[in-house]
């Protein structure tokens, strides 16, 4: 429980009491990332229905749920995206790109990134059933546990080193395997097809993109974890908007 607890605290800004955080403890909690996306999915998907429930037009709703969702991460994510864009997109070596990745200054790349993130998001958002709204947080980490067994580590020492470690184990891929089965029966269930459709290819994209980042850095970081959760679901957004148009 202890291990849930320093994950949810360390991924969230949700209060969690009596967590005592151990280091060397912090990785294997990894796994447990898919239900941090479900906690998230919840709550963000109460306060949609509670919008919508007051007759706020989805626009506005939308925007409300980004303002939400940036407050329940405390931003850690974006600050990954930005990071990560900065970095890959200067074309610099593998080490000039790290030192750029750790820079706490941001160039332009990391601001039209977050543009075309937070834009996006509103957008599909504004037009996604309830269904979709909740499970988007959901596939942000079930994409990041993933990304983390594909990896290495791209430097000598960091949190996300840990990550990768256990997320290699088989318990983490029996997670995955169990959050994948669990998606694809909801989505049966609610009778949107275009979810696994969407999943599948977004799954397919990640992969790839998560493949040229490991080339490029030899490894990755803890911003690309960050970056592959906002990547993902903003992508799984998009595919489920196009595929309800064809399914």
């Amino acid at each position: 429980m202890n291990r849930f607890k320093m994950i949810l605290s360390f991924f969230s800004t949700i209060p969690v009491r009596n967590v005592q955080f151990k280091e060397s403890e912090l990785g294997k909690g990894i796994r447990l990332l898919p239900i941090v996306g479900i906690i998230f999915g919840c709550l963000i998907g109460g306060l949609h229905m509670l919008l919508q429930f007051l007759h706020i037009e989805n626009q506005i709703s939308a925007f409300f749920i980004i303002i939400f969702y940036i407050f329940l991460t405390g931003g850690l994510h974006l600050d990954g995206v930005a990071d990560t864009c900065d970095g890959i997109f200067s074309h610099r070596s593998k080490e000039r790109i790290l030192e750029i990745m750790k820079d706490s200054r941001i160039g332009t790349f990391g601001v039209v990134s977050l543009i075309v993130l937070l834009l996006g998001d509103w957008l599909f958002l504004s037009k996604s059933s309830v269904f979709v709204i909740i499970l988007f947080p959901v596939i942000g980490r079930w994409i990041a546990l993933w990304t983390c067994r594909m990896s290495t580590y791209a430097r000598e020492e960091g949190f996300g080193n840990q990550f990768i470690i256990e997320a290699k184990k088989t318990k983490s891929l029996i997670v995955f395997i169990i959050f994948t089965v669990l998606i694809c029966v909801g989505s049966i269930m609610f009778h949107q097809l275009e979810v696994i459709v969407a999943l599948i290819i977004t799954y397919m994209i990640m992969v790839s993109v998560t493949k040229r980042i490991n080339r490029k850095l030899d490894g990755i970081t803890g911003d690309v974890i960050g970056f592959s959760i906002e990547f993902s679901q903003l992508c799984f957004l998009c595919l489920v908007l196009i595929g309800g148009k064809f399914i």
